[in-house]
């Protein structure tokens, strides 16, 4: 009776911890213009680079410009500000369905 008890107590205080930890740590999960951008991205259901060609063509960049900063951002990561700008302008608050739908870390859709 005793070990049933303390396992359940054990039990208990793992899922509490979980919770407490998840929550606590969720804040750190930085939305970012790269989450931002997935966003956009999947709320049009179109690709990044789609995204880049719609924002270049808004600057009148040439294809070959938008080229090299798609490949630019897909080997270092770094999103130039005329996407960045697109991003902001087009994203709507409820576009944000990428993170509710498919989560990183673990995490579960209700945090």
């Amino acid at each position: 009776m005793h070990n049933t008890l303390l396992f359940i107590g054990i039990a208990l205080a793992y899922a509490i911890l979980k919770v407490y930890l998840e929550k606590r740590l969720a804040p750190l999960d930085a939305d970012g213009d790269e989450r931002r951008l997935a966003d956009l991205a999947f709320a049009n259901r179109c690709s990044v680079y789609e995204l880049y060609i719609s924002a270049g063509s808004i600057w009148n960049f040439s294809r070959g410009k938008i080229d090299t900063d798609f490949r630019q951002y897909l080997r270092q990561g770094e999103i130039p500000p005329y996407v960045k700008d697109y991003v902001h302008r087009h994203l709507q608050e409820n576009d944000r369905t990428y993170q509710r739908l498919i989560f990183s870390g673990g995490r579960p859709p209700y945090l």
